[in-house]
């Protein structure tokens, strides 16, 4: 299998994640921000009763454009560290064509940065938290993303060692049994969050699942594009 050179690799993931962010960015506007509205307006009336609420440092009408500019830096940051991860590690990466591997490790990266911080330390809407605690779940969160990190490198290292076996079916069963164990381990040996949840647990509950569907719109757009960009890049070579 060819090697897809360096700049077709980086315009297919820059393309990509220009998609994916797009893509939940409209999504968080169109269905997550209403919730986020409801949990402002329940946090305003939790502090009437006592100190009145000061003025917002950003406004609402300014927050949602800085959503969309926050995910297009995202998709933007995430694409050329995606990008350039593919090109180091496409000969390591399962799969029969580019394609294919692109795939393998968008949900990788999906798994690593995406499922497992969001399924221990799940987003809660505003008004959810101390804010003297920030410093530590800030710690917690960056801490299981990096150990995720190294994880989906011990994957990607185990997969290419199995594949080299003649049993190859056997080699990816026991790549996928050390993938369930590791994030096992992680998840329960992880330090939970304490802090109260101070409003309704409907209003949370909502928020947290679409935040999650937010972050696998944005992997899957990412992976799917990729996939389609880079199959383009790799047929104009041929």
């Amino acid at each position: 299998m060819n090697t897809v050179s360096l700049g077709n690799v980086l315009k297919a993931a820059l393309l990509a994640g220009l998609a994916a962010a797009l893509a939940a960015a409209a999504f968080h506007s169109l269905v997550t921000e209403p919730v986020i509205d409801q949990a402002i307006a329940i946090e305003e009336q939790r502090s009437a009763a006592g100190d009145p609420p000061g003025a917002p440092v950003v406004s609402r009408d300014m927050q949602r454009i800085g959503l969309w500019i926050g995910f297009l830096m995202y998709g933007f940051s995430w694409a050329l560290l995606f990008g350039t991860l593919y090109y180091l590690a496409q000969r390591w990466l399962p799969g029969s064509d580019a394609s294919k591997q692109g795939l393998a490790l968008a949900l990788l990266g999906y798994w690593a940065i995406g499922l497992m911080p969001f399924l221990k330390y799940p987003a809660n809407p505003p008004g959810v938290g101390d804010p003297v605690t920030i410093g530590y779940r800030q710690t917690l969160y960056f801490g299981l993303l990096a150990i995720t990190l190294i994880g989906a490198g011990l994957t990607v290292a185990l997969n290419r060692r199995f594949s080299r076996s003649a049993n190859r079916l056997r080699g990816r069963w026991l790549t996928l049994v050390f993938l369930v164990v590791f994030s096992a381990v992680v998840y329960f040996a992880m330090p939970g969050n304490s802090d109260p949840v101070q409003m309704p647990m409907s209003l949370v509950t909502n928020f947290r699942v679409l935040s999650l569907m937010g972050v696998t719109l944005f992997w899957s757009v990412l992976g799917l594009g990729f996939a389609r960009f880079v199959r383009s890049s790799t047929a104009g070579q041929a």
